[in-house]
């Protein structure tokens, strides 16, 4: 039996190959708040190696204190060009410094400069507030390196269950469920 993380790769690289939507990589990532309610919301992930699934974000935002209070965390995608649906649970880990500099790295500049100019998901003043601030810190940066905030990194999930369904038209999905048990996965057939 071949590793559900080898699977869920070979998915993710067709539907990247074959897809037409602009953000291929999006994908939902559901925690726990302070309130005991689930929040989800959707980011890019970064990598999906056999240590985890990467996501990064700033690390005063509502995903990163649930995380902190909670590591069990979700991800969830569909796919619908390719008839997929994945969904992953698990515990979520910080990222090192040195693999949050590298994911900085590849942002986009105007993600980088938005990212220290902004504090995601505080109130905002006014919407017409917004673009002028961000112009202001694009000037403000010129052709500057912008380095990674202290505030800014990621959070790998280290996957305890996965599971796939490809989509049939007949309602006779295939869900192949994976599950995490004394270090070794462990495959199930389940009903559509």
């Amino acid at each position: 039996m071949s590793k559900p993380i080898d699977l869920f790769k070979e998915i993710w690289h067709q539907a990247k190959r074959e897809g037409t939507l602009k953000h291929r990589n999006a994908v939902c990532v559901s925690t726990v708040d302070a309130d005991g309610y689930p929040n989800a919301r959707f980011v890019d992930l970064k990598e999906a190696e056999d240590t985890g699934f990467v996501f990064c974000t700033h690390l005063g935002s509502g995903k990163a204190h649930d995380i902190a209070r909670n590591p069990k965390a979700a991800i969830t995608l569909w796919w619908e060009h390719v008839a997929r649906q994945i969904r992953i649970k698990g515990l979520c880990e910080p990222l090192l410094p040195q693999e949050a500099d590298a994911h900085w790295a590849s942002r986009l500049r105007d993600a980088q400069i938005a990212t220290v100019t902004f504090s995601q998901s505080c109130a905002l003043d006014s919407l017409e507030s917004l673009e002028g601030t961000y112009a202001r810190a694009v000037a403000g940066f010129g052709e500057a390196d912008i380095p990674r905030p202290d505030d800014w990194g990621g959070f790998r999930l280290r996957p305890e269950y996965i599971e796939f369904l490809e989509f049939k038209e007949n309602r006779l999905h295939r869900r192949t469920a994976h599950a995490m048990v004394d270090g070794q996965w462990h495959q199930r057939f389940l009903q559509p």
